[in-house]
């Protein structure tokens, strides 16, 4: 019984110092995978947050009639910032994907010289026939769409200068920011298209 949990030393690989190395490269860059990902899921959750208070503000100081005309333009400027932080959250959130698929890619190429042609998990993905990172599915990318064409739309629905054609306007603005954001993330850099290092 011993046997068989203990095999003979003489049958079992000792780990180059160059494999060791690798591993523990390969360990740490998952390790900053999975806090890229986590921080990808705080950002959306703080910025819909944020869109929530600062809505909050702009609703209540609107309907005060006797605010200051300091706080009537605080509150006019107020509609812009939701769009503007969306941008922003999505900005950070592409670059994040971005990053994470360099290190995949790095990752596949360490697992080949360590597991063979085989490789491991991410050349498993990388073989699994997706175009996009997994990170670039659907749900995130209509997330980030109705995020940003719904606070541009309402932001210049609430614009004071725009008097005729509200609606109709707001929602042209919003269906240009929504292409525009659609732009943004199928410009996916070389890195992000799995499969391109595997195919090579």
């Amino acid at each position: 019984m011993t046997d068989l949990l203990n095999p003979d030393q003489s049958l079992q690989h000792e780990p180059t110092l160059k494999e060791q190395y690798i591993l523990q490269e390969c360990s740490q860059l998952r390790d900053e995978i999975w806090v890229r990902v986590k921080d990808q899921r705080l950002t959306e959750r703080y910025v819909l947050i944020a869109c929530a208070v600062i809505y909050s503000f702009a609703s209540i100081s609107r309907t005060a009639h006797a605010a200051s005309p300091e706080i009537q333009f605080l509150c006019a400027w107020a509609w812009y910032v939701p769009p503007v932080l969306s941008l922003l959250a999505l900005a950070r959130w592409r670059e994040s994907v971005h990053l994470i698929c360099q290190i995949a890619d790095y990752t596949r190429e360490r697992e080949k010289e360590v597991l063979g042609s085989k490789g491991g998990w991410e050349t498993y993905l990388a073989n699994s026939g997706r175009k996009l990172s997994v990170l670039s599915s659907g749900y995130y990318i209509a997330f980030w769409l109705f995020l940003i064409a719904s606070t541009t739309a309402l932001a210049v629905y609430q614009e004071p200068l725009v008097t005729t054609w509200k609606l109709p306007a707001a929602l042209l603005t919003g269906l240009l920011a929504a292409i525009a954001t659609f732009g943004v993330i199928a410009d996916t850099p070389r890195s992000m298209k799995m499969g391109t290092i595997a195919s090579q």
